[in-house]
């Protein structure tokens, strides 16, 4: 599902972008970049802007800015925890450094497009599905587990599920 973001959140997501990275240094803290051919705020950037996309299409609450850590949860759906990830490839794959990084219950994966200001909200899958379905794979920077976005669910199902949770008949 493609996402436009509107000015003001495509706008919000630059400038939180680039005030993580403007506070990781104040803490002389480098912020960590696999990726030579963006700069970490531009990183950054995308990843507010995944979040926003996810944010907009579920009605919750927009990412904030988190100075230490979000815990690995970047937004909140009813009562369960989402993780959304970004990646610049069209079509994935969501990828997890390790088991223990995936804290969430659910991840979403957000996928880069032609235009900067337009997310693919690809699939979701649950933490314990991710566990028993991953593989494992270098992408050059150290082996990390993986889902190709083909495998993940599509995303209507997610907001089925919690819009059946939310206004469904109780039985």
């Amino acid at each position: 599902m493609l996402i436009q973001l509107s000015k003001k959140d495509a706008h919000t997501s630059e400038i939180m972008g680039a005030d993580t990275v403007a506070l990781c240094k104040m803490q002389n803290f480098q912020p960590r970049l696999e990726n030579e051919a963006q700069s970490r705020e531009e990183a950054n950037a995308f990843g507010y802007k995944a979040e926003f996309a996810v944010a907009r299409l579920f009605n919750v609450e927009p990412p904030v800015i988190n100075v230490l850590s979000d815990g690995g949860v970047d937004l909140w759906i009813q009562d369960t925890s989402i993780d959304v990830k970004f990646t610049n490839q069209y079509d994935g794959p969501l990828i997890f450094d390790t088991m223990p990084k995936f804290r969430a219950e659910i991840a979403v994966l957000v996928c880069r497009t032609e235009d900067d200001d337009i997310m693919k909200v690809s699939g979701w899958v649950s933490r314990k599905e991710f566990k028993t379905s991953c593989a494992k794979a270098d992408f050059g920077y150290g082996a990390r587990l993986y889902m190709e976005a083909s495998d993940l669910h599509p995303i209507e199902t997610l907001w089925r599920f919690f819009m059946e949770r939310k206004f469904g008949v109780k039985e």
